[in-house]
């Protein structure tokens, strides 16, 4: 089989061109309204295209297979994908095929078509694209579908990744509604929350109804979800997404072990839609490449206000669990090169989609963009072989995050949005690391941004780590209810806090103490710099970074300075680095790297200076190697004390600072 990446660690970065759109479906959809397709098509299946792809350091494309045709009806075109994967394969280029998440009802005649199609709201999508319908993953007659689809991209195209697009993950309004979602929604409140069927007053799972498609207004203006088979409804369909998901993924893996797992779930790295927290993170754990294609009209940058647009959020997620995260280059010279090392910066092994060949714009031509990629594919050791050093972690918690969409579903992106400015390493966990014996092991401090639906068990987690040592920071209404979202009689940090009753918002802010120095600290809100009366959907309609919702709360210094007070000396690094600029910290195995992103780009990041914590470090007689674009150089540090004082030069774009030297004695 064909070169692959390792879950363990990549052996090269993944490099990728796009052009999964059959021919027929450009046609469909309109473009040959705009440029002569044939033409387009026939270049960019092309030897001269390959050598392109050569000269660009490309070692994946993602190529056309199938879309929603149907096997028959995409024959041609599937015939069309296997030669073109032939060449590729060889000159050395893997190849990725795109399995669609609609069908085209116009042509597509199979007699199991009714079993397949999802029902209720979602069967139409994609708005002006009428002419296709959302499959069902649940239906056993999509997976039967799917095998043999699957079967044809492994033993006759010879697929190295199966891209499976959106198929796996709705909005709340769109969910299905058919026959085999009602059954497995039964089924899943009387195995795996049945006490939700005792709150909403019922006997039996068959008696709780989950709420119709298309209820887009409810979505828009919701804070909570507190109607039980609502409740139920949501975490029925974000766990069933991704057991779908494993599904596919374990037949195809089965057909081949060496073939990796692509998903683009379109919701990975914003605010949530209701459905989908689950979605939104765990799918990292089982797939080797993930997509984030919601940022693709909201491109990394510096916002007029000075706030930096990231997409550093999939991204650490995706190193935390061996996963490359990919990115959609979209219009020539909007900000490629600023996407380009972000995503080197901070991702894992992956620079996502060097270029896109979907239509004639979406191509690298700037001189100055093909720069940055060929510096960045020359020196792809300085983004491979690391893990992230972080011993701050921000709990996504999936129930929390679900059913309470303002605040709990917001502070999380709030509060990781100041940690990131503020360039404090820090990971993003879910619940399963939670319950991690290795939570103490790896980290100093846990922030819980308004969680507010905890088990007991978590709860008890929480408790032992504080009481191992491990410091505590939570805000709002964490702790206030389960996890199907019922009020709890007693605060659920009352044994941290040694409280018996929730807090309340005027007592102001909490600490519980030991030694002297604060373990725990409560803030009592995070008070959202919001106007008095909003119009604007908070989270109906997937907002961007820049509505209003993303200002800084009003008590961020507040929330910076218990911080710090929590860490106190075990403060690992610190930097007078502008919010403009973002950092990402790395252990390696002769040291650590510093990878830093200037957002503001082409204003150049003046010169500053890193601190280093050298209680935190591993390492004896550290050096100190610097390495931009345009030089590199080795830099001079000051010992004060028990710090190291770096010096930072000036630099345009991208910064890479490693820091090596003989592994330092424990004892």
């Amino acid at each position: 089989m064909h070169e692959t990446q390792s879950r363990t660690g990549p052996e090269r970065q993944w490099r990728i061109l796009g052009n999964w759109e059959p021919k027929m479906f450009l046609k469909r959809r309109g473009e040959g309204a705009h440029f002569d397709v044939d033409a387009f098509w026939a270049e960019s299946h092309s030897d001269a295209a390959i050598r392109r792809m050569k000269e660009m350091g490309i070692n994946l494309a993602h190529i056309h297979f199938h879309k929603g045709y149907g096997l028959e009806v995409e024959r041609e075109s599937i015939a069309e994908a296997a030669a073109w994967a032939k060449k590729l394969h060889a000159h050395g280029i893997r190849v990725g095929v795109y399995v669609g998440c609609t069908f085209f009802d116009e042509v597509y005649r199979h007699p199991d078509l009714p079993e397949m199609l999802a029902r209720g709201a979602s069967e139409w999508s994609f708005g002006a694209q009428y002419f296709r319908r959302r499959w069902c993953y649940n239906s056993p007659k999509s997976f039967e579908y799917f095998q043999k689809v699957l079967q044809v991209a492994v033993n006759e195209v010879k697929a190295d990744v199966i891209h499976f697009d959106h198929a796996f993950c709705f909005r709340h309004d769109q969910l299905c509604h058919c026959k085999y979602c009602m059954a497995g929604f039964a089924e899943f409140v009387r195995q795996e929350i049945p006490g939700i069927i005792a709150a909403a007053g019922y006997e039996r799972a068959e008696q709780l109804l989950p709420p119709p498609p298309g209820n887009e207004e409810y979505l828009a203006s919701v804070q909570e979800i507190s109607e039980p088979g609502d409740i139920a409804w949501v975490l029925y369909h974000a766990q069933a997404g991704r057991r779908a998901l494993q599904r596919y993924a374990a037949y195809a893996r089965s057909l081949s072990p060496d073939v990796s797992i692509f998903y683009n779930g379109s919701n990975l790295c914003g605010i949530t839609t209701y459905s989908c927290p689950r979605m939104e993170m765990e799918p990292f754990n089982d797939v080797e490449l993930a997509c984030v294609e919601d940022s693709i009209d909201n491109p990394v940058r510096t916002t007029d206000d000075g706030m930096p647009v990231s997409r550093f959020r999939p991204y650490k997620r995706g190193s935390r669990t061996r996963t490359g995260v990919c990115y959609y280059t979209t219009i020539r010279g909007e900000n490629t090169p600023l996407m380009l090392v972000e995503a080197a910066a901070f991702n894992y092994g992956c620079l996502g989609f060097v270029e896109t060949v979907m239509h004639e714009e979406f191509r690298m031509t700037a001189p100055e963009d093909r720069a940055f990629l060929e510096f960045l594919v020359a020196n792809e050791s300085l983004f491979l072989n690391r893990r992230p050093w972080h011993h701050v972690a921000v709990l996504r918690h999936h129930e929390s995050m679900l059913l309470n969409p303002f605040p709990s579903g917001l502070s999380p992106y709030v509060v990781e949005q100041m940690l990131f400015e503020r360039h404090v390493p820090f990971a993003l966990i879910d619940n399963s690391e939670l319950q991690s014996e290795r939570l103490r092991a790896e980290f100093d401090l846990v922030i819980l941004p308004d969680t507010k639906c905890l088990s007991d068990s978590e709860i008890g987690q929480l408790e032992a780590f504080v009481a191992a040592g491990g410091r505590l920071l939570s805000t709002g209404n964490t702790g206030r209810a389960t996890t199907l979202n019922q009020f709890r009689p007693a605060w659920g940090l009352s044994q941290i806090f040694s409280r018996q009753i929730a807090p309340d918002k005027s007592e102001g802010l909490q600490r519980d103490k030991a030694g002297g120095a604060a373990r725990a600290i409560h803030l009592p809100e995070l008070a959202f710099d919001l106007p008095e009366r909003s119009t604007a959907p908070r989270f109906g309609k997937y907002p961007w970074y820049t509505h209003r919702y993303w200002n800084p709360p009003k008590n961020a210094e507040t929330f910076a300075q218990s911080v710090e007070e929590l860490l106190g000396a075990d403060w690992r690094v610190r930097t007078d680095l502008p919010r403009t600029a973002g950092m990402e910290c790395y252990r390696t195995a002769s040291g650590y790297r510093f990878c830093l992103v200037n957002y503001r780009h082409p204003e150049p990041v003046g010169e500053s200076t890193l601190l280093l914590n050298r209680r935190a470090l591993a390492v004896a007689s550290p050096r100190f190697h610097w390495k931009t674009p345009e030089g590199e150089r080795t830099l001079n540090v000051i010992t004060e004390g028990g710090t190291l004082r770096i010096p930072l030069p000036a630099f345009s774009l991208l910064a890479v600072l490693s820091v090596s030297g003989s592994e330092r004695n424990q004892a």
